[in-house]
């Protein structure tokens, strides 16, 4: 079937949406350090893979006025939620979040981690809580063995219990 509009098809769409994240990408981590006195900051991979996702996007959008592909159709909103909501908890309890009198500590890897692992993985059909558990156990384990030990990075693991 094709596109109702010039920007409906789904090769548009994909372009778009990776350059608005990209966007989004450089824009949360602007504050990060490019560079330090020692090196390489916490904040040069972060951008040089936001302009990376930018630059695919925007060739995929050049691509795409070629052959904009078929519609994306419609699909309910209901099925991503979830996902959306593990990502946003994900930001939100990592490193604290404050909006007026709402503020949320600092959880780390520790919370973060499997809360958004498993809120996400709600969104599939055949989700079960058990295995989701297992699964967020072992990835949380992943990562904070990888981003905090083996890369370094600042990142914080649980600083409600141990402080970092």
């Amino acid at each position: 079937m094709p596109p109702r509009s010039p920007w409906a098809g789904r090769e548009r769409i994909a372009g778009l949406t990776l350059t608005l994240f990209g966007l989004f990408a450089l824009w949360a981590g602007h504050d990060l350090p490019f560079m330090t006195e020692r090196g390489m900051g916490s904040g040069l991979m972060p951008r040089a893979l936001a302009i990376l996702i930018i630059l695919c996007g925007l060739i995929q959008i050049a691509l795409s006025w070629r052959d904009s592909g078929p519609s994306t159709g419609t699909w309910p909103m209901g099925r991503n939620l979830p996902v959306l909501a593990g990502v946003f908890l994900f930001a939100v309890t990592i490193r604290g979040y404050q909006l007026g009198p709402l503020t949320i500590p600092p959880l780390g890897l520790a919370v973060a981690t499997p809360l958004a692992i498993v809120l996400s993985g709600l969104a599939a059909e055949d989700a079960r809580l058990g295995e989701l558990a297992i699964f967020a156990l072992i990835m949380t384990l992943i990562c904070i063995g990888l981003f905090r030990f083996a890369l370094g990075l600042s990142i914080p693991v649980a600083p409600w219990l141990i402080g970092y």
